[in-house]
């Protein structure tokens, strides 16, 4: 078998790709059982301290749990296919079997954070994303990230964006980059 050569190599480390809205039942779950600990063990009487301890703890598990769920994201681009190697497993897909991607516009953002949702044709999604709370301002990734998106937009003939004005807790970003022969 000859190998494919490579036109663009991308590697993030400690990304999710749980659905978001996966994520969001999550952080729920944690957030209920402990509410709920702290009312069996302490009844209604309300301390600060108990309460400032209680979300320390939260935070605490859902970031351990995110960051044991993490794994590092590889992204290849050849002539026909992208190769997505999640940890230690790699998935090579057709270029012309992916519709669309959801993003945030790294173009016009400083942003660092990572959020990214592959659309296959057959329905499926890939989604990629990290689990940091804050949105700080990483130039170096951000510019990593703004290639990326503009390889993936280079090399699947994907449109223009078009905003996402409406709010959905499983998409993974603002911006809708697509084909316009596949909607």
């Amino acid at each position: 078998m000859m190998k494919q050569e490579i036109n663009s190599d991308f590697e993030f480390k400690d990304l999710i790709t749980l659905k978001p809205l996966t994520i969001n039942i999550i952080v729920l779950l944690i957030v209920a059982i402990s509410f709920s600990l702290y009312y069996v063990l302490l009844g209604i009487n309300f301390r600060l301290s108990f309460v400032m301890i209680t979300f320390a703890l939260i935070v605490l598990g859902i970031t351990l749990i995110f960051k044991a769920a993490s794994s590092t994201v590889h992204i290849s681009f050849t002539k026909n296919s992208i190769a997505i190697k999640i940890g230690d497993k790699i998935n090579v897909y057709k270029k012309t079997d992916i519709v669309g991607l959801y993003s945030i516009n790294y173009n016009s953002s400083k942003s660092s954070r990572v959020a990214f949702e592959i659309l296959f044709a057959n329905g499926n999604s890939i989604y990629v994303s990290d689990f940091e709370f804050n949105d700080k301002k990483d130039l170096l990734k951000n510019t990593q990230l703004k290639k990326l998106l503009n390889q993936f937009v280079k090399e699947l003939g994907l449109s223009d964006f078009k905003k996402v004005k409406s709010l959905n807790l499983h998409r993974m970003g603002q911006y809708f980059y697509f084909k316009l022969n596949k909607i």
